[in-house]
């Protein structure tokens, strides 16, 4: 059945669990469900088409007949708000509500274990002894990291993530690893995750001359926009993000470890007296 928590738009979710439902019962139709959840068929096609919404009444049915439990079914009343809304402001703090949700999912660092993000290696090495099968040769696994690490880092990385828990033995002197998602539980201040962003900026510059272009992607874009859009663009920036993040565990066979930096920040002052004519200067370059 669909998974909720990896839609933003709630009638998606319930177009795409009506289908898997009738799969596994061919008497579920329009008709049927809305006997179930007092809504007129007719509506019920124009919600799934997006061209509609439902009453906010009717909510719990739903929750129910797709059998969510508590934080799912707050999520998807999070979600019903999300798609009807039009302020900028609410969608904000809806947005980072459903955020908040979804990240129940992954293993959210303290302080204490931030270790973790004091380099760059601990997150690539971690990455690598996922989609490896013999990870019994430090030695090996910290050679096939670009740029490779010494032993002594590759020691150290193994360290911090044995005593954090992120890996455990597979009884065959090597490693698996367990959290399939690490994630510092938001825009956390501390030093040593700025300094993990800034290292894997460097990464990236560096990679311009290490890898081939057919290895990577790198691309930039100058545009503008106005200072209350902000929230709607890193929301743009997150869902793809998330986006990536769920088409790769679907990975069958994954055999490299990859970085994605998307840097967004700004390259002028406010302007006091911004062009606000019928013709705005063309954005992007």
């Amino acid at each position: 059945m669909p998974e909720v928590l990896e839609y933003l738009e709630y009638r998606e979710f319930l177009r795409d669990w009506f289908v898997e439902t009738k799969k596994d019962n061919p008497f579920t139709s329009y008709r049927y469900l809305g006997q179930k959840t007092g809504v007129d068929p007719a509506w019920l096609v124009r919600v799934f088409q997006k061209e509609g919404h439902l009453n906010e009444s009717t909510l719990p049915v739903f929750i129910r007949l797709c059998g969510l439990d508590d934080r799912r079914a707050e999520y998807f009343k999070t979600l019903y708000r999300f798609n009807k809304t039009k302020a900028k402001q609410a969608l904000s703090e809806l947005y980072y509500r459903l955020m908040e949700l979804r990240s129940l999912e992954t293993r959210v660092l303290s302080t204490p274990e931030l270790s973790y993000f004091g380099s760059w290696a601990c997150a690539a090495l971690r990455a690598l002894i996922g989609i490896t099968k013999d990870t019994s040769d430090l030695n090996k696994l910290a050679a096939n990291l670009t740029p490779a690490i010494s032993q002594d880092e590759a020691r150290n990385a193994l360290g911090v993530m044995k005593q954090l828990g992120l890996v455990v033995p597979d009884g065959n002197g090597g490693w698996n690893i367990t959290d399939q998602i690490v994630s510092t539980g938001g825009e956390v201040k501390s030093t040593a995750v700025r300094d993990f962003h800034r290292r894997t900026l460097e990464l990236a510059l560096e990679s311009i001359d290490r890898h081939k272009p057919d290895d990577r992607d790198i691309s930039s874009v100058v545009f503008t926009a106005d200072e209350s859009d902000l929230p709607e663009i890193r929301h743009r920036i997150e869902e793809f993000r998330r986006g990536l993040l769920q088409f790769a565990r679907k990975s069958e066979r994954a055999d490299r470890v990859y970085a994605l930096n998307i840097a967004m920040y700004p390259l002028s002052n406010k302007v006091d007296d911004p062009c606000t004519g019928s013709e705005p200067p063309k954005k992007g370059a």
